[in-house]
């Protein structure tokens, strides 16, 4: 039973990454998964909100610590409890959290592979916490720099030695606290926290509140709950610190991924990926801008070479644009081209990459308008010196997607947010798109820009002995339309 399990997991694993990694959405950012419908909570007194000590203390308890409003009852949901389980929306895991309820968050199976609960610092109850609590894992509160410098927060060691870096900070209680482990005493510190007027003075170290320092720029820097819960919280306008606590099974593990879509079905829950996340602010927020541009004169005619930087990241895309593509009637022609430096530069024949980048400059040039936007993905996202060694495991006769995932990736881990970006920065919003990728044309599309793909327009390179497998991997596993 388990090793079948474990089967299935890295087969959905596998099909997860071809579909989101190519940018392409199954409604909700890509898989499915679960928890509990939460009282409607009333605007109560301190006293019986937090359990405070007594009565007597009641009075000095600032009011800006209540949340504003309390979760509603009958969330809505994306996750059917009957049929076929599916994720929810961001937009709706972002309603959920501005209303003061609670999400269900997964990371990637090959990172952790566990679910949180997840919600906002700033509207936290004693019935909401308690529930967040059930999930038994960690209790960790997300917060920004901002805050850690506020209330004088340091790490809690000084070498993180933590396979995925995750940065704690000093714990802490409210000074009111009796002795801190009550959800009603967490509540209260977590939204005091939150409070910007804080000061180091409200609050004891250590406490029961273990804080944790979250990137600025959220999951586009680090792909974890503790960013995940900090953007969230931001997107439903509220301050930028979360609660976060995962999820554990009844045997004590892991919750797994089809428990967490139970859990998620049965409360009423918002469900999403991190990695929907991702995509999401990718195409949400604007992120490219454009650095330096020049005149580009090659042998297919005149080009306009324009360099991007793109917020958050290291990467620095390049658009090569004939004419003016934006203002022509007929769609114009567009190829996204990920980086393939074998390929593009020493004209390997391991590889179509570079005759697609000659092939589709030439077909721009003779209509003489259109864009190619150059984007650094080598090896389908793996990295340069990765894909050399993924090249000798071919030469041991693993085909191209065997490589890639004997080296620990997915099939294909390219994402095209950035490269849809870079298109409407250049005004586009109808294309007709170079590729033999149906993923591709389907990751416009569905990416909720307002960027449509008109038409898919082949681009079929020569083949050889050296890339006729290479070819036929793509055609008969990653799904490429290329003839037989």
């Amino acid at each position: 039973m388990q090793p079948m399990g474990m089967a299935r997991r890295n087969w959905l694993g596998i099909i997860k990454g071809l579909w989101v990694r190519s940018g392409v959405f199954y409604n909700s950012r890509l898989w499915g998964r679960r928890f509990s419908r939460i009282l409607s909570v009333q605007r109560q007194t301190i006293a019986l909100q937090c359990g405070l000590v007594n009565s007597g203390t009641v009075e000095f308890v600032p009011s800006r610590f209540l949340p504003s409003k309390a979760p509603k009852m009958g969330l809505h949901s994306s996750v059917e409890i009957m049929g076929n389980p599916k994720f929810s929306s961001i937009p709706e895991a972002v309603e959920q959290i501005k209303r003061g309820g609670v999400v269900i968050v997964l990371d990637d199976e090959d990172r952790e592979n566990e679910g949180d609960f997840i919600c906002a610092a700033e509207l936290a109850t004693p019935e909401v916490i308690n529930f967040v609590l059930s999930g038994r894992g960690d209790f960790c509160m997300p917060v920004l720099a901002e805050t850690a410098r506020r209330l004088e927060l340091v790490p809690i060691v000084d070498r993180n030695t933590t396979k995925m870096e995750t940065a704690f900070l000093t714990p802490l209680d409210h000074v009111s606290a009796k002795t801190g482990i009550t959800a009603a005493e967490r509540a209260f510190c977590v939204r005091a926290i939150s409070d910007p007027a804080t000061k180091p003075d409200d609050f004891v170290r250590p406490g029961h509140v273990h804080l944790l320092l979250a990137r600025e720029g959220g999951v586009l820097r680090r792909a974890g709950h503790t960013e995940a819960a900090v953007d969230l919280c931001r997107m439903a306008g509220l301050r930028p610190a979360g609660v976060i606590c995962e999820v554990l099974d009844d045997d004590g593990n892991r919750a797994t991924r089809d428990r967490l879509m139970e859990i998620a079905a049965q409360h009423k829950l918002p469900i999403i990926t991190i990695e929907e996340l991702i995509a999401y602010r990718r195409v949400s927020e604007k992120l490219v801008s454009q650095v330096a541009s020049a005149r580009l004169p090659t042998k297919y005619g005149e080009f306009r070479v324009i360099a991007y930087d793109v917020k958050y990241e290291s990467q620095q895309p390049m658009a090569i644009v004939m004419g003016q593509p934006e203002k022509q009637k007929l769609p114009p022609l567009v190829r996204m081209h990920s980086s393939c430096f074998t390929g593009d530069l020493l004209s390997s024949l391991r590889c179509d990459c570079g005759d697609q980048l000659h092939m589709a400059l030439e077909m721009i040039s003779r209509e003489g308008h259109g864009a190619l936007v150059y984007l650094p993905q080598e090896g389908r996202g793996i990295g340069l010196v990765e894909k050399i060694k993924a090249y000798n495991l071919q030469d041991q006769g693993l085909d191209t997607v065997e490589a890639n995932m004997a080296l620990g990736y997915k099939a294909d881990m390219r994402d095209y947010g950035v490269g849809i970006q870079i298109l409407k920065d250049l005004g586009l919003n109808r294309i007709r798109l170079l590729t033999n990728n149906p993923k591709k044309t389907e990751a416009f599309n569905l990416r909720g820009f307002d960027l449509e793909v008109v038409d898919q327009v082949p681009i079929l390179p020569p083949i050889n002995e050296h890339n006729a497998a290479y070819l036929a991997t793509k055609r008969e596993k990653l799904g490429h339309r290329l003839p037989e």
